[in-house]
């Protein structure tokens, strides 16, 4: 019933994904990434969508749980090491868990469980250290039950560190050698993300783990002209509040801000309880009726706006926090310290209602 509410608009997700499928083809497995209610989509609530694939990836045991109760029926992988009860848990619900610490959790693994190994080279994460390598290939040949479905690594610096990002491939593709001159050899490879798919065309290999682009939005300029993408998510609200301060009248904490004239004022449902905190130090603005209404305060419940140009301006009057056209999330996230556009998605607190639009 809140006013203030984030719209996720279904047929551009989909659209995302018919454009991602032809630009990586056929051979290439697209694994999505809903960890954080989909980067607070909620995309992970919607198997009419996910069942179109054979893998989704999650962050947490319990994520998973919650993606199979939602309805979806295809392999669960969790990208992150699980502890010891949470890995009973996750094979006997069947599934596929990050194996870089299997054996240090599992002595005699009696149960078939399937993996997908992660090797460290640079993300300095949870992957397997090279020097552990040989070590791990004789415990995985001794326990049949391992079911080594796949093998990847993470890209640290897609984005802004072609050099480095070539020496984690070529780290990787040693240790994938190492393990197929064992006779390990896993059905997927998989190195990159979102951030990696143009920069290392030629390292995609027969999988990817897709999350920022399935939702419409870029993680660098690379992509930007050869994918096409339209963005799923906009964040609106709407005035609930309007009064008229006088000149040297002020708003906000430790008075953010003082009246230089008559200013009239709007009060809309949303604050830093809601996310995007530190919105507030660089005094941006949100768009009401095709305009700019500047940010002159923020509470943890309330954002309070200058309308005073605003003409016939009336309580119930949708405020448009992002609306992606005149306003977009990559803007926003400026205004919040620099942050990513993906920080500002998983920043929108579960009290914000989720409309998803059909």
């Amino acid at each position: 019933m809140r006013n203030t509410k984030l719209i996720i608009d279904l047929k551009n997700i989909q659209q995302n994904i018919d454009s991602l499928k032809k630009y990586l083809g056929n051979d290439v497995e697209i694994m999505p990434v809903v960890k954080a209610n989909g980067y607070g989509t909620h995309l992970n609530y919607c198997p009419e969508i996910l069942n179109q694939f054979d893998y989704v990836a999650v962050a947490l045991l319990d994520e998973a749980i919650l993606l199979r109760k939602n309805g979806y029926c295809n392999n669960i992988f969790i990208l992150y090491p699980l502890s010891k009860e949470e890995l009973k848990i996750a094979v006997k619900e069947n599934f596929i868990v990050n194996g870089s610490n299997i054996f240090e959790i599992f002595d005699n693994i009696k149960d078939e469980i399937k993996i997908h190994l992660e090797i460290e080279t640079g993300m300095g994460r949870t992957g397997l250290q090279e020097n552990k390598v040989n070590e791990y290939i004789n415990k995985l040949k001794s326990n049949p039950n391992i079911i080594m479905d796949g093998i990847f690594t993470h890209l640290s610096s897609s984005g802004s560190d072609q050099l480095f990002s070539m020496k984690q491939i070529q780290k990787f593709e040693q240790i994938v050698e190492t393990f197929s001159e064992n006779n390990i050899k896993p059905k997927y490879k998989h190195v990159c993300c979102s951030g990696g798919l143009k920069n290392y065309k030629n390292y995609i290999y027969n999988m990817v783990r897709i999350g920022l682009l399935i939702y419409g939005y870029y993680p660098n300029d690379s992509l930007k002209g050869e994918i096409d993408l339209k963005p799923s998510m906009t964040l609106k609200s709407n005035i609930s509040f309007l009064k008229e301060i006088d000149i040297n009248d002020t708003v906000g904490y430790n008075k953010n801000f003082i009246a230089k004239r008559k200013t009239k004022v709007a009060t809309i449902p949303f604050g830093f309880a809601d996310g995007l905190i530190g919105l507030e130090t660089g005094m941006p603005y949100v768009i009401i009726k095709n305009q700019i209404a500047k940010i002159i305060g923020i509470c943890m419940d309330n954002m309070m706006l200058d309308v005073t140009d605003i003409d016939n301006i009336n309580v119930g009057d949708e405020v448009y926090i992002w609306d992606n056209k005149n306003l977009t999330i990559e803007e926003v996230a400026q205004w919040c310290n620099g942050i990513c556009n993906y920080e500002v998605m998983a920043s929108i607190s579960e009290r914000v209602p989720r409309v998803l639009k059909k």
